[in-house]
């Protein structure tokens, strides 16, 4: 039986960071690209700014927390951006 800790949810943060910067990194270096490769990358960026924001929380570091979720709004905003834009395009045609 394994003891739920803040230290425990902080090592488990940063292994999913760890594996969130990889893909993002894959989802970079695609060898063929690929259509949606620009929105996926964005979101595995939130998703790691989120992570990080989470990991600062469970550490007392609200600052570093509150800096990295701007960083994931805005990078969900420009998501946001591309899909609208992408739907506009669609809905002229």
């Amino acid at each position: 039986m394994s003891v739920n800790t803040s230290a425990e949810a902080v090592r488990l943060l940063q292994e999913a960071l760890t594996y969130a910067r990889s893909a993002q990194q894959v989802i970079g270096d695609l060898i063929v690209e690929h259509d949606y490769q620009d929105v996926a990358a964005l979101v595995t960026a939130a998703a790691t700014s989120l992570l990080q924001s989470a990991a600062s929380l469970m550490q007392s570091e609200d600052e570093a927390a509150v800096d990295a979720l701007g960083d994931a709004d805005d990078l969900l905003d420009a998501v946001w951006e591309i899909i609208d834009s992408e739907t506009d395009e669609t809905d002229e045609d």
